[in-house]
């Protein structure tokens, strides 16, 4: 025992700004209902993803090993950088 506090810290929070929203909340539920339906099913090597508001799964095949690049020009890139954050491109 060191006498300090000490508290969990998700880093994925700090960067998007803060506290997980209740949509965060309900999407990461959503999320984790949907794997566990899965893993109760026997539905292995697949993913869980959104499209549009719908949580579907996706076979690794069709997602592993793909690049998706993100234009470095898009409108929120642009804001982001305008706001300071750094993309490692700097």
């Amino acid at each position: 025992m060191t006498g300090l506090e000490t508290r969990e810290t998700v880093l994925g929070y700090i960067q998007r700004g803060g506290s997980p929203t209740p949509a965060d909340r309900i999407l990461a539920t959503r999320y984790g209902a949907y794997a566990a339906q899965m893993i109760y099913e026997e539905n292995f090597g697949q993913m869980v993803a959104i499209r549009g508001n719908e949580i579907i799964s996706i076979p690794l095949e069709e997602v592993g090993g793909r690049l998706r690049l993100v234009d470095p020009e898009n409108g929120l890139v642009n804001k982001a950088r305008h706001m300071g954050v750094c993309f490692g491109d700097q």
